[in-house]
């Protein structure tokens, strides 16, 4: 059985709905899940904290735009804050040759395609956790992974059902298994390990159960934390405003407009429709 790996992943847990039931079969934490994912589009304003082994702390505020069109899911990433990496911006695709990744640098104002190699797309994002790779794993994306065995642990007083991932046979995929933690009271992850081999853990993604604020019908964890473990990086994830179901120009995933420093015009243009909603 292939799942849609979004539902249980959501790289950052950004956006699953609750569940009314303990989930106790995998066919029960598919439904649950698989109702979470947005089913039109999301924009997240999120802000980002960074402690580095070596005592660097940094600090970014970025906006992230989401959608599925033709079943295929597409995510733009805009850095924000600071000043040196504003209009920074990620691209994501899926295509019938698999995901395409492209990078806007706006100091060099250049488009970069990001190449599909693991070293490049293990490449991180204006030094957080968070890696070119990651962005396949946000809430909209419809990729699948081959489940494995249902257990049942706890984790902060909380009951959660564990389940094992694989990416599918054939499938490139960055990261050999995955196992998520997900609350059976509300089906958002609580924990997601990331596995660079079967028992080399890489990545770590901690959620914070009372930071989870429903958004519609959508349930949300609005704190949390991505631990590089290769790479001795914490970065802590607070999103700030989400907006769903909203109807998303196609421009907004073009990689034509990212030469045209989109991001930038993006940032702006929400800015004054927010001024103008207070």
């Amino acid at each position: 059985m292939r799942w849609p790996v979004a539902a249980v992943l959501g790289v950052f847990t950004w956006a699953l709905l609750s569940g009314n039931a303990q989930a106790a079969s995998l066919e029960e934490i598919e439904s649950c899940l698989a109702a979470n994912v947005p089913k039109k589009s999301s924009v997240l304003t999120v802000k980002l904290r960074s402690r580095h082994v070596d005592g660097l702390d940094t600090k970014h505020q970025a906006r992230i735009y989401g959608r599925t069109r033709e079943g295929r899911a597409e995510t733009l990433l805009c850095m924000a804050e600071p000043l040196d990496v504003r209009g920074l911006a990620y691209l994501l695709r899926e295509t019938d040759a698999g995901v395409a990744v492209w990078g806007y640098l706006p100091e060099k104002h250049q488009v970069i395609r990001i190449h599909a190699s693991a070293a490049a797309r293990r490449s991180r994002i204006a030094r957080t956790a968070i890696s070119y790779d990651d962005l396949r794993y946000l809430p909209i994306n419809v990729s699948s992974a081959e489940p494995g065995k249902v257990t049942e642990s706890v984790i902060a007083d909380r009951k959660v059902s564990v389940v094992q991932l694989s990416p599918p046979p054939g499938e490139d995929a960055l990261y050999a298994r995955i196992v998520a933690f997900i609350d059976q009271e509300t089906c958002v992850p609580l924990r997601i390990e990331f596995y660079e081999t079967a028992d080399k853990m890489l990545k770590i993604l901690k959620a914070d159960p009372a930071k989870i604020q429903r958004t519609g019908n959508i349930r949300m964890a609005h704190a949390m934390s991505i631990q590089d473990l290769k790479q001795n990086v914490v970065t802590a994830l607070r999103v700030e405003n989400a907006k769903i179901g909203e109807d998303l120009d196609d421009s907004i995933f073009s990689p034509n407009q990212l030469q045209r420093n989109h991001c930038r015009r993006l940032q702006s243009s929400a800015r004054t429709a927010e001024s103008l909603e207070r």
